[in-house]
């Protein structure tokens, strides 16, 4: 899911050219590797801390009907630190939610 999401929407793009930036000074080698993308060699580490912070905020979401599905955005954006998560009806994590949270 949270791969899913991360393609389809850009909410931490910001956060994690930052991370990568600084993974790349402090390992000049990153930017060195030959024909391999700094950001391909990285890219899980780059996303981890966002990637627990959204699957335990899924995991921990109640059991509830599609009517919290506003409000589980809402707890997931706090979780990740953003002031709101986009309102598109096709978003990814929407469709998530509307579809397993019975």
């Amino acid at each position: 899911m949270t791969t899913r999401w991360y393609d389809h929407q850009q909410h931490l793009t910001h956060r994690w050219h930052t991370r990568l930036a600084r993974l790349c000074a402090a390992n000049p080698r990153l930017t060195t590797t030959g024909s391999a993308s700094p950001a391909l060699v990285t890219c899980d580490l780059v996303i981890y801390p966002e990637t627990v912070t959204l699957a335990r905020a899924l995991a921990a979401l109640p059991n509830r009907p599609h009517r919290d599905t506003g409000k589980a955005l809402t707890l997931i954006a706090q979780r990740l630190g953003l002031p709101r998560l986009a309102s598109n009806a096709n978003d990814p994590l929407r469709v998530f939610l509307l579809h397993t949270r019975h």
